[in-house]
């Protein structure tokens, strides 16, 4: 390069570089690593990385804040029921799988009996239904006389004929009434493969579903959208094809 030593940086380069011999320009004094940038960049991943480590860990808890923070701003104004849970023969129907009844027993019941006292009138599985009529005809009229009917759902209920039937008549009984009277727990995750047909529309319908889990903090969401539940039976403007 001719006149190297004469030739200097122009007036459009870096400030420090202004008007200076181009031969004075050091590439690593302006092209080195930048030390703090790196750091910097590092230490905000290494912080997302933690943060969504910690929100997955947490993620009932700030499921049940979020829960009743949407509660308190916006509350539920739907079209719901004229008549309340007191005007029914029964407040709550729980129907379940025989091999389910070790959660009725050891989790359901007492906490309902914990967290809604006022709870007077429910329905625990075929011991609890009519006596004195066919068992087709009383499981209908504890469907028809409850306030709310809850169907425990498990890999063993999804495999019954008769859960099957039950979980129909309830459907049956939801399109007649057009009312949201029903309620499906998983008390476990199943596989989509294993789901039946109705289930599935059920819950392409948005219709409320519920997950039992052995998270704390999920549990506190699990009796908190209950309780919410419970209140009253919103008014359906759709059926489901069964």
């Amino acid at each position: 390069m001719q006149n190297a030593d004469q030739t200097r940086c122009s007036s459009a380069s870096l400030q420090a570089l202004k008007n200076k011999p181009l031969l004075s320009f050091d590439p690593g004094d302006f092209c080195g690593v930048d030390i703090a940038l790196i750091s910097g960049l590092s230490l905000s991943g290494a912080a997302v990385f933690l943060l969504t480590v910690l929100a997955y860990i947490n993620r009932w808890w700030l499921n049940y804040k979020f829960f009743l923070l949407k509660l308190a701003l916006f509350g539920y104004k739907e079209v719901e029921e004229d008549v309340a849970e007191e005007d029914y023969r029964y407040q709550l129907n729980v129907m379940f799988h025989d091999d389910d009844e070790g959660f009725v027993n050891d989790i359901l019941r007492p906490a309902l009996m914990q967290r809604m006292p006022h709870l007077q009138h429910i329905i625990y599985g075929d011991d609890d239904l009519n006596v004195g009529m066919f068992y087709v005809d009383a499981l209908y009229y504890a469907i028809e006389s409850s306030f709310k009917s809850v169907l425990l759902i498990s890999n063993q209920s999804v495999g019954d004929a008769w859960f099957m039937t039950k979980l129909r008549m309830a459907l049956e009984h939801l399109n007649e009434t057009r009312l949201d009277k029903i309620i499906l727990v998983f008390l476990e995750d199943i596989e989509d493969d294993n789901l039946p047909y109705l289930v599935r529309l059920f819950l392409s319908r948005n219709r409320p579903y519920m997950l039992w889990n052995e998270d704390e903090d999920g549990q506190e969401l699990f009796w908190a959208t209950l309780e919410k539940n419970m209140r009253s039976n919103r008014v359906l403007n759709n059926i489901i094809p069964v």
